[in-house]
């Protein structure tokens, strides 16, 4: 198992490699627009995958929800879409982790995360931050 919570890579052995360009997203809640859903500023966070010849699942969880200031906002409600072969959209928890990728054979992968917050609740302003962790796992 790999996990990345900073930019640095991390190897287990020679199994399974993970690199992720940032582990924070941020959202600039200032209501110009009134936007319904936020992107990240961070947007588009590179995560690349190295999987051993029986493949690898990636996951990824919040450590916790959305804090700034001004509030905390539920971590559920960021939601992240991705491009790349075997990479999956999907919503942030902090109770679990949800599968953000699978392949079923070796090799290497580049998937592009674009998070967005769905403000449709009208938070106060603020900018609000979580720190993310990606998991890979190789049998």
């Amino acid at each position: 198992m790999a996990q990345e919570s900073s930019v640095a890579k991390q190897m287990l052995g020679s199994r399974a490699k993970l690199v992720v360009e940032t582990n924070t997203v941020t959202f600039q809640n200032n209501r110009v627009g009134r936007l319904i859903s936020i992107p990240a500023l961070e947007n588009d966070v590179k995560v690349v995958i190295e999987a051993p010849s029986g493949g690898a699942c990636l996951q990824v969880m919040a450590e916790g929800d959305l804090v700034s200031d001004s509030g905390i906002i539920p971590i559920e409600e960021v939601v992240w879409q991705v491009s790349g072969d075997g990479f999956i959209g999907g919503t942030l928890s902090k109770k679990t982790a949800p599968k953000a990728g699978s392949w079923i054979k070796g090799g290497v992968a580049e998937g592009h995360f674009r998070f967005f917050l769905n403000d449709a609740r009208n938070y106060p302003e603020g900018e609000y931050r979580a720190t993310l962790t990606f998991t890979l796992t190789a049998p």
